[in-house]
């Protein structure tokens, strides 16, 4: 009895575990089920090329190509400055004034050596005259103490004579000798003495003028319209000749720097000449208009295009340099290009289109971007692979790869 209590319960389960397989293996298979292709619904315009006018937005920094710097011209006490940083002034306008008491000092001690210089070569020329006059005197006293010494000699010879009367006729004539080549020499050194004088006047007026000169610099004004860009002195300050006094710049020059992307050079280098493109862009809530002035004549190490220099067409509002923007080049027109929405771009090169409900990738050139008609943004691509009438999606996938099965909503 106590052994059929353990039997039947392992029985019981032995029987159970084998009625679990045979049902389980006699259980039906299901086939695997095959999942759906998913089909993404987009919108799609149609290609269609034609001539238009591309516009490039690129990043630009206004400069001014002539910086000036104002020095002084003569060492001395700053007395007056009328302006300041960034302070506009016209042409002539009065900027900075020098004290001048000791340019003053000097010009009165220059202008008295000039003087006394002419003063010389005046003396020097009544001197030649003088000369020339005294002249006939000494020769004519030499020829009496010539005869005289002769008549001493001949009574000295017979005895009539004294010795000491001898020696003073020859020291005599010896003197008047002296003095008659003196006066000759005078008379021959009188063309270099006033070369001379003439040469140390014609530097001392010539020191005058460069202090005259200076003197006049001492109101430093302004060389043409413009702005100051940076003050380097204030009343009181000591310069000295060829110090830095302050930067200026013309209005009228001002220019705005951009770099030309390398593949659009083809499209406005067609010849050695400028090319006549012009460029929009808005500056304190002004729209102005540039003219392209000039390309750079050589590409930087390591850049990625060449510099392009455009101008203000309208120079009434002068903009401070080191200012950067935002312009729009006016690229020429070209042909086949195709406007699509901005979203039709993946990237910055590819496009989408499609064919028997699938994407096809296709390889674009994005040439610039423009408004349409109705004013909406549009970018312009253009390929060889691309034809009228080819539906290029307008919307943006997140995951688009060629293949994929699309539904064009109408």
């Amino acid at each position: 009895m106590r052994l059929l209590k353990w039997i039947l319960p392992l029985l019981i389960l032995g029987g159970a575990g084998f009625g679990f397989v045979k049902l389980k293996a006699s259980k039906p298979e299901i086939p695997p089920r095959t999942p759906e292709e998913r089909s993404w619904t987009v919108l799609a315009t149609q290609a269609m090329p034609q001539a238009l006018s591309p516009q490039v937005e690129l990043y630009a920094e206004i400069e001014s190509p002539r910086q000036v710097t104002l020095r002084a011209n003569l060492a001395a006490d700053v007395a007056a400055v009328e302006m300041l940083e960034g302070s506009r002034f016209k042409q002539g306008d009065l900027l900075i004034r020098l004290d001048t008491r000791e340019i003053d000092f000097q010009l009165a001690q220059q202008r008295a050596q000039l003087d006394s210089l002419k003063a010389q070569l005046d003396a020097q020329l009544l001197q030649y005259e003088t000369n020339k006059k005294a002249l006939e005197v000494e020769r004519e006293m030499y020829r009496i103490a010539q005869r005289s010494l002769e008549r001493q000699t001949d009574l000295s010879s017979r005895n009539l004579g004294s010795r000491e009367q001898q020696d003073s006729a020859e020291m005599n004539l010896a003197q008047r000798r002296l003095n008659l080549v003196s006066r000759e020499q005078a008379i021959a050194n009188h063309p270099n003495q006033v070369n001379q004088l003439k040469a140390t006047i014609a530097q001392a007026e010539a020191q005058l003028a460069s202090l005259e000169l200076d003197r006049s610099r001492a109101e430093v004004r302004a060389p043409f319209d413009g702005r100051v860009s940076a003050l380097s002195i204030s009343v009181a300050d000591r310069v000295r000749n060829g110090d830095a006094l302050a930067r200026i710049y013309p209005t009228s020059a001002l220019e705005v720097r951009a770099q030309l992307p390398t593949r659009i050079l083809p499209l406005i280098k067609t010849s050695d000449e400028i090319p006549q493109l012009t460029a929009n862009v808005e500056l304190d809530g002004r729209a102005m208009q540039l003219e392209l002035d000039r390309l750079s004549a050589e590409v930087a190490a390591g850049s990625a295009g060449v510099d392009a220099m455009f101008r203000f067409v309208d120079t009434s509002y002068a903009p401070e340099p080191g200012r950067t923007l935002s312009l729009k080049l006016n690229l020429p027109v070209i042909d086949q290009l195709i406007p699509l929405p901005p979203v039709a771009l993946y990237g910055t090169d590819r496009v989408y289109r499609v064919n028997d409900s699938r994407l096809e990738a296709v390889k674009v050139e994005h040439y610039g971007d423009r408004l349409s008609e109705v004013g909406e943004p549009q970018v312009l691509v253009r390929s060889a692979a691309l034809a009228a009438g080819d539906e290029i999606i307008t919307t943006q996938l997140p995951n688009a790869v060629s293949g994929m099965l699309v539904e064009v909503r109408q």
